[in-house]
């Protein structure tokens, strides 16, 4: 991994399945889904990381709902395997953690 900060943005569109029985007339965006925008914003900015091993001090701090526009922001952890994130909306943080990844070799 190269040492990096980068940023991604996306938009929650109401009907592209993220939020399908999650929960049925007041749809939030799965924890699980917050992670893959980590990991899709991640692609975004760096050349090549390897295989996801593990997470950290992750929080959710509000829900994320069909609509959102959302900020991904991204910083190498202390670790070079390692890269912080935290997804906003609006400017106020949702979510945020550490993301392990395992050595790149050739």
């Amino acid at each position: 991994m190269n040492p990096s900060t980068g940023t991604a943005r996306f938009r929650l569109a109401p009907g592209d399945g993220l939020f399908d029985g999650h929960f049925d007339g007041a749809a939030i965006l799965p924890g699980v889904a917050h992670i893959a925008l980590a990991l899709s914003a991640i692609g975004c900015a760096w050349s090549s990381v390897g295989d996801l091993t593990g997470l950290r001090d992750v929080r959710f701090t509000r829900a994320l709902r069909p609509g959102d526009e959302v900020e991904v922001a991204l910083t190498t952890g202390r670790l070079p395997t390692s890269v912080r994130f935290e997804l906003r909306s609006l400017g106020e943080l949702v979510s945020s953690g550490l993301l392990l990844f395992s050595e790149v070799t050739d």
